[in-house]
């Protein structure tokens, strides 16, 4: 389930902040990914996703005969975890919401935060940072990110400190098979780049006990 509001509400979300990078409250335009973040009240809808997509696969489509890339590229979810950037595959993400406060789970992993509801149906919420073995910064204006994952039984969010941007990054190192492996570059002018999330592995760990459904 997606966050929206009536178009007021949207209006007054532009005036305090959403303004200065031209977003509308109600989710991220596929034609306008801001490579310089996403403003933490701002969300990814399942719809927008898709969108995201498809464009992803129209602007190759129109690449034509131009050369080929001498790297691959991986629509990713750039977000913050710690200290840390890290990248998740688009393809992976259902949506991103502002975190909300869920129900602790009495004797789990301290990586899982607890039970929230999304859509109507229960989701185990993991932080990042925890699941990485890394200490977790909260935000400056405390407003956490959750990234849902596209996928059921059970249905899982990540909770991050922000969600940075979606782009097309550059795979300088393929994934492997640990959990943060492999590593992507922004663009020419990211030289350090950035580790990939690999999602099986980093929830491979949690799915091996119980989880609810």
């Amino acid at each position: 389930m997606t966050a929206s509001g009536p178009a007021g509400s949207a209006d007054e979300s532009r005036a305090e902040g959403g303004a200065a990078n031209g977003l509308p409250a109600g989710g991220l335009p596929a034609d306008r990914i801001p490579a310089e973040g996403i403003p933490a009240d701002e969300i990814l809808s399942p719809a927008r996703i898709a969108a995201l997509l498809d464009a992803r696969s129209r602007r190759l489509a129109a690449r034509g005969q131009a050369a080929p890339e001498t790297r691959a590229r991986l629509r990713t979810l750039v977000c913050q975890a710690g200290a840390e950037r890290f990248g998740l595959p688009v393809a992976a993400v259902a949506e991103v919401a502002l975190f909300r406060p869920c129900t602790p789970v009495p004797g789990a992993p301290p990586a899982l935060i607890g039970l929230s509801s999304r859509g109507g149906a229960l989701l185990s919420v993991l932080d990042l940072a925890a699941a990485l073995g890394l200490d977790a910064e909260a935000p400056e204006d405390g407003r956490w990110h959750l990234v849902v994952l596209r996928r059921d039984n059970p249905r899982i969010g990540l909770r991050v400190e922000r969600a940075l941007a979606v782009i097309d990054a550059l795979v300088d190192e393929p994934p492997g098979d640990r959990p943060v492996s492999g590593r992507a570059l922004a663009g020419a002018d990211d030289p350090e780049g950035f580790p990939l999330v690999n999602l099986p592995a980093l929830l491979r760990p949690f799915l091996g006990t119980r989880q609810p459904a």
